[in-house]
């Protein structure tokens, strides 16, 4: 096994072709440079140098191990970078969880922002809803999560990244579109198309306790979870639908939005990670994340108050 000591030494005294230029190089007197290399030299069992009086040459074996032999030190040199990057986080492996609200624009932005500040974090993406994210933490299989708040029977953290009005998606020329804002109470009895009580859990209790509380009662024409089949299915005029405000971004044809008169209720994101997660690199994401997060709502906090 070579000695990384014994190999530094030599690529010294190979580049200088002088031992006590190389041993000052190296901080250290000649004696124990040159002792170092005859260490070297009977453990490969060749000679390295020529010796000449105080002319030194490398032999034909030195010209051919220094090449490998100054890949070795900078194998060892990247290597105790990496660990040392690795130890604070900046280089490593995030298993990322998102919602498809959060796919549309807030993760690909995060990725950005990551990029620029963890350049050596690779970050694996897997869309899943809020409570297959929440199944995916109990099974180790997602390091963060970008989703709807939900209980969960084991500890994760929950940081509040961004929030958005709830709206009502409907056909186009259906006669609530002739409001700007329609009440909760004139859609009592309409066909609706509703996130699942299961795999949508966070829209469906919040849908329903909101109409509950004004006695709206829905006729269910379909449970779906996937905002854009959502959309298909409310432009093909199977029912309405109340979504997040970001919703519009998908922009289909034969759809309209409207605001829903005095809702104060509002959809909520955050990002989610294992109380008892101690990996570097996410840590070091997650910190990354809610700065960035944090800036962004101050800048638009602050463009907010300009208007």
């Amino acid at each position: 096994m070579l000695d990384l000591g014994q190999v530094r030494c030599f690529v010294a005294a190979a580049t200088e072709l002088n031992f006590r230029r190389a041993a000052a190089l190296l901080h250290m007197t000649q004696p124990p440079l040159s002792r170092q290399i005859q260490l070297l030299e009977d453990n490969l069992g060749v000679k390295l140098f020529e010796r000449i009086g105080r002319t030194v040459k490398l032999t034909t074996e030195g010209r051919v191990f220094l090449a490998d032999a100054t890949r070795l030190l900078n194998l060892a040199e990247q290597a105790e970078g990496t660990v040392r990057r690795a130890s604070k986080g900046k280089t490593g492996r995030v298993r990322l969880g998102f919602t498809g609200a959060a796919g549309y624009e807030l993760i690909p932005e995060l990725l950005v922002a990551a990029a620029d500040a963890l350049p050596d974090i690779d970050v694996v993406l897997l869309e899943l809803v809020s409570a297959a994210q929440i199944e995916a933490f109990a099974a180790n299989a997602i390091d963060l999560g970008f989703l709807r708040p939900l209980p969960s029977r084991q500890k994760l953290e929950f940081v509040l990244i961004d929030e958005e009005p709830l709206i009502v998606a409907l056909p186009k020329r259906h006669a609530l579109c002739e409001f700007e804002q329609i009440e909760l109470k004139q859609l009592d009895a309409q066909p609706f198309i509703m996130p699942s009580p299961a795999q949508g859990k966070y829209f469906h209790d919040r849908i329903m306790g909101m109409l509950a509380a004004e006695n709206v009662n829905l006729s269910i024409a379909q449970y779906i979870d996937q905002t854009p089949t959502i959309l298909s299915l409310v432009r093909a005029g199977l029912g309405l639908a109340i979504l997040p405000a970001s919703a519009q971004r998908f922009r289909y044809n034969n759809v309209e939005f409207r605001l829903i008169a005095g809702n104060a209720i509002h959809a909520e994101m955050g990002m989610a990670w294992r109380a008892d997660q101690d990996n570097p690199a996410v840590t070091a994401f997650r910190s990354m994340a809610a700065q960035y997060f944090a800036d962004k709502a101050r800048t638009r906090n602050s463009a907010a108050q300009n208007r």
